[in-house]
């Protein structure tokens, strides 16, 4: 890989710069912004670029329109999100505040504990009429909480490291650890850096870097969601990742999951024979978290692409019928309103 030019480009929801090894950042220059990145690789100044995969969404045509390609992607280290506090969620105090700048964790948050008062930087900052700050969002909580105006905040893992915050931290895992147990599926995107490079730049000399289930995760977001505005995907959990049937079943016996044990059986429902296979798990949360969909998929590794299409019709015919006003029915009932009205 050193014979690349590389860029990277860092972001709230992927630090790119964590992810590149000694020898490679030594050969790699910081980008701004993603007009950056594309000018530079269209006009061969660049290689390959390492962009995070949020940045992304919303701009592949103009991707493709300037001849670029996603030619790989990393795997997700650690996409979920910490709690930063003096104590785990379900210990802190009635009506505690709780910040948060993603929009599906606020939401999981709400549904795990309906008494804590969880708001964006942002709501706070307009409550309490204090400028926002343009930098820095991260350090500005911890001072907030160590003054006792807030209880507590929540960051990505990676962000906790790059800012050097000398604090408690606890997890918020994307699967639970025992029977009825919380979990938060971490929002779409987070640590999901993309490698876009030329079309027809050998993707063999970006093998050093992509990892096949980071692509797997890219081309499963990207075909289910990427045409989704981004006030649609903030509400929105996702993991993606590589299971064999065997631990999968374990799993939803520990936990007592019957969705998870369901999706590891065929239309017949006999057990899905055992090998390695792409796991999705999505959900959707409503504002005051007190309804959510989920959906699990088991994909075969060599079918990813059918699998795909398969999950996105179930999930849009299912989550748009949740979303609709149900009508008066002889056989089915009253009239009741949309399952999900946020």
């Amino acid at each position: 890989m050193s014979t690349e030019s590389i860029g990277f480009l860092n972001h709230e929801s992927c630090w790119t710069t964590s992810r590149l090894g000694d020898s490679i950042r030594t050969d790699s220059s910081e980008l701004h912004d993603l007009d950056e990145a594309f000018g530079k690789l269209a006009a061969d100044e660049l290689d390959i670029a390492i962009i995070p995969a949020k940045i992304v969404h919303g701009r592949q045509m103009d991707l493709l329109s300037k001849g670029l390609v996603v030619s790989g992607a990393m795997n997700q280290n650690r996409p979920f999100h910490v709690m930063v506090s003096d104590d785990r969620v379900r210990h802190l105090p009635r009506s505690s505040i709780v910040l948060s700048s993603s929009k599906i964790v606020r939401r999981q948050l709400r549904r795990l504990r309906r008494d804590l008062r969880v708001l964006s930087p942002k709501a706070w900052a307009g409550i309490n009429e204090v400028e926002l700050p343009q930098e820095g969002l991260e350090v500005w909580m911890e001072g907030l909480r160590r003054s006792g105006e807030i209880d507590a905040f929540t960051l990505s893992r990676d962000s906790f490291d790059k800012f050097g915050l000398k604090a408690r931290r606890f997890a918020l895992w994307p699967e639970p650890k025992e029977a009825g147990g919380s979990f938060f599926l971490p929002p779409i995107y987070s640590d999901l850096p993309l490698l876009i490079t030329r079309e027809g730049f050998p993707k063999t000399r970006c093998i050093e870097l992509s990892g096949e289930e980071g692509l797997a995760a890219w081309h499963v977001m990207n075909e289910l969601f990427g045409s989704e505005s981004d006030e649609m995907i903030e509400g929105i959990g996702i993991l993606v990742k590589h299971r064999s049937i065997s631990s999968l079943l374990q799993q939803a016996e520990s936990t007592r999951d019957l969705a998870l044990e369901q999706s590891c059986r065929d239309s017949e429902g006999d057990m899905l024979p055992e090998e390695t296979r792409l796991m999705v798990r999505i959900e959707y949360v409503s504002d005051d978290g007190t309804r959510t969909f989920r959906l699990d998929k088991i994909i075969r590794l060599d079918n990813l692409h059918g699998g795909c299409v398969t999950m996105d019709r179930e999930w849009r015919s299912v989550f748009h019928k949740l979303r609709e006003s149900q009508p008066e029915h002889p056989r089915w009932g009253p009239a009741s309103p949309a399952f999900f009205n946020d």
